[in-house]
């Protein structure tokens, strides 16, 4: 059902090694049941994966632009439980967005990037079972760009604005934060 990442062989190597440190690493194999102090939000998260595999730059870039003045971040490190369907960079790349010109592509439309980022992110605990609806009927869910949605049919997940099927990045659903789940995807969801 869940289809491995196969367009970078350095990628996979890199999901390869993220499973060690998903399994070993205090930051993301915390003790406590999420919500709890002492395990991290979703923005540390993807800072310490980022650390780790170098597959984030772009997302956090877009995520930390100045125009934004930290709003993105407060709402993906804030108490509000939320689901972010982070895309890794490769995904930007097909846009020709990388870390170094993604606040800059969007200088002139802020709101365009603050809709394609927030077309990433729903309300609330989303863990795969919510997300996925095993009977292979079409499932939406609601994003926080408000009119933006994902339709989940067989396992697989369709943005509104994607022909393509996007898929989990290899087995890195379900990641626990204490404010929401991640699921990393390969493609960058277009409202």
């Amino acid at each position: 059902m869940y289809k491995t990442f196969t367009r970078s062989k350095t990628l996979a190597i890199a999901l390869t090694a993220a499973a060690t440190l998903f399994a070993s690493s205090s930051v993301l194999a915390a003790k406590v049941k999420p919500g709890k102090p002492g395990m991290n939000n979703i923005v540390e998260i993807a800072v310490a994966v980022n650390d780790q595999l170098d597959v984030f730059n772009t997302v956090l870039a877009a995520a930390t632009c100045e125009y934004f003045d930290g709003a993105v971040v407060d709402i993906l490190a804030g108490k509000s439980k939320v689901t972010l369907f982070a895309p890794v960079d490769s995904a930007f790349d097909e846009l020709g967005l990388d870390e170094t010109n993604v606040c800059a592509a969007f200088e002139d439309n802020p709101s365009a990037l603050l809709g394609i980022l927030a077309y990433h992110v729903t309300d609330g605990r989303r863990f795969s079972n919510s997300v996925f609806n095993r009977n292979g009927n079409e499932k939406d869910i609601e994003m926080l760009l408000g009119t933006g949605y994902i339709s989940t049919e067989g396992g697989m997940i369709y943005g509104a604005g994607n022909a393509d099927q996007i898929e989990i990045v290899g087995d890195f659903f379900d990641i626990n934060a204490s404010n929401g789940v991640i699921h990393v995807i390969d493609t960058v969801l277009l409202p």
